[in-house]
């Protein structure tokens, strides 16, 4: 077995690695999670959170 050998068939299964991803992303039933996630971004309210008010006073 060769070394090119080996690099062209590892090229191969990388790039049926990622049309498999490209599938996944694309495929028209995951639409509706990649929906709800771009509107939870837009409709996030942006205010900061500080979770360390509680720990502080029970120092």
């Amino acid at each position: 077995m060769d070394v090119n050998w080996a690099r062209s068939l590892f090229t191969v299964l990388v790039f049926i690695c990622f049309m498999l991803v490209l599938y996944v992303v694309m495929n028209k039933r995951n639409k509706s999670n990649y929906d709800e996630a771009s509107r939870s971004i837009i409709e996030d309210d942006d205010t900061a959170h500080d979770d360390n008010d509680n720990n502080s006073a029970a120092r």
